[in-house]
């Protein structure tokens, strides 16, 4: 194996929404000190997964490379899965890299010492152990997923023009933020093939979307959840709830009443859990869904200058309930903390705790449509929300947001204008 030290002392496993600002933010503080972790070779913002899975955007359009982001920023990047810790000699295990095309070995397996670890692992897609939902559903946890999935939904248009097919029928299991986004932008999507390549889907494509809770976005004030689905069905969406999914084969999904769900594409967005690779880590304490437990710092529980951050971690309060979502603002907000937190020495442990702030939701309903939750105004009031154009334009700001922490402002600028050009330049939706 291969000993990497060469004086870097923090190492960020994981290149998602949170590891990659925080490594950003580090290298340009510590430069030649940080080193960045991750499989793959570039970064997706998992937010607009759902925009690749329904063809506006394409895979490389908005990728950013870890190798090209490091050089910018002053860190390094190995690229590699994560396998194993030793707290005691603080270092970790990655795997060999293998050619995607021959398969022959292109590093070997390497093992990092670190001072200060970060575990910004992400999450997956929880399948509950309900049977056939590995075997038949498409999910959304990597870029790889998302095109696999556009895939297969442009296949199937392709088949309804030709006859081949009566109808294109999706069924979405979840109807969460990536559940309601998802379906908006296939209807989105569907008609987009038609206007540009002459496919003729739109008018003819059935989506479902499925929950066993009572209302779509259950984690949203009830007038928003209501908002949401009542936009959902203008579009034609078809909203079950209340309906358990107890299998899933290659025709349908199958609901705990007896009814079946019968779909082309049968889609998996329902709830998150840790990687597998989190059982693998020990020392670390391991919470339901498999995610690290931390305390308000951040730190790993019984793991010395070991954090955790995003997704895959978790603190609990005094009733053993967790003290914040899995989501994206979430990890943005982690990001910003240990950034100031950290330093290349020893005793980065801050006594200060980590304190999320929610900022509300929002949720894209299509090319013009969003809505828009904000923080209460106080401890019992209600929910200020909004919806439209207004909603759609706060929504892409998201976005922008996070470029601009990554890139700065003058590079998020060039890359938003870049985005106007292209849009002008070629047809929205991706035909191939």
């Amino acid at each position: 194996m291969v000993r990497i030290r060469s004086g870097r002392r923090i190492v960020v496993v994981g290149g998602g929404a949170g590891g990659l600002e925080l490594v950003t933010r580090l290298g340009r503080r510590w430069t030649d000190k940080v080193i960045l972790v991750d499989r793959l070779a570039g970064h997706v913002w998992k937010p607009r997964l759902h925009e690749v899975a329904a063809g506006l955007l394409g895979p490389g359009e908005d990728e950013t490379s870890y190798l090209a982001h490091g050089r910018a920023h002053g860190f390094d990047f190995v690229m590699g899965e994560l396998t194993g810790l030793d707290l005691a000699q603080r270092t970790i295990q990655v795997a060999r890299l293998l050619s995607p095309e021959s398969g022959a070995e292109i590093l070997g397996e390497r093992t990092i010492a670190y001072d200060i670890l970060v575990l910004s692992l992400g999450s997956r897609v929880n399948d509950f152990g309900v049977p056939g939902v590995l075997d038949h559903c498409h999910m959304l946890d990597t870029p790889l997923q998302a095109q696999r999935l556009q895939h297969r939904f442009l296949e199937a248009a392709v088949q309804v023009s030709a006859g081949r097919c009566e109808r294109l029928r999706v069924g979405i299991v979840g109807a969460g933020a990536t559940g309601v986004e998802l379906a908006a932008e296939l209807h989105h999507a569907a008609h987009a093939m038609q206007h540009y390549g002459g496919l003729g889907a739109d008018g003819r494509l059935d989506i479902t979307l499925l929950d066993q809770a009572p209302r779509v976005l259950s984690a949203a004030d009830p007038r928003t959840s209501a908002r949401v689905q009542d936009a959902l069905e203008k579009l034609g969406v078809k909203v079950r709830l209340a309906e358990a999914v107890t299998s899933v084969d290659n025709e349908a999904f199958h609901l705990k009443g007896g009814d079946a769900v019968a779909c082309t594409i049968k889609v998996w967005a329902s709830g998150v859990t840790g990687l597998k690779v989190v059982s693998k880590l020990q020392g670390l304490s391991i919470g339901r869904g498999g995610r690290i437990i931390v305390e308000p710092n951040l730190a790993c529980v019984g793991a010395e200058e070991v954090f955790a951050l995003g997704d895959c971690a978790t603190a609990l309060d005094d009733q053993a309930r967790p003290l914040w979502p899995p989501t994206a603002q979430v990890a943005h907000q982690q990001a910003t903390y240990l950034s100031k937190t950290l330093r290349p020495g020893r005793s980065s442990q801050r006594p200060i705790p980590f304190r999320y702030e929610p900022k509300g939701f929002l949720v894209s309903l299509g090319a013009n449509d969003a809505a828009a939750e904000f923080p209460k105004l106080g401890k019992d009031g209600p929910a200020p929300s909004a919806g439209g154009a207004l909603a759609k334009l706060l929504y892409v700001s998201l976005f922008h947001m996070h470029r601009l922490a990554l890139h700065g402002p003058v590079r998020a600028m060039e890359l938003a204008l870049a985005d106007a050009i292209r849009r002008m330049a070629i047809p929205p939706i991706k035909l191939h």
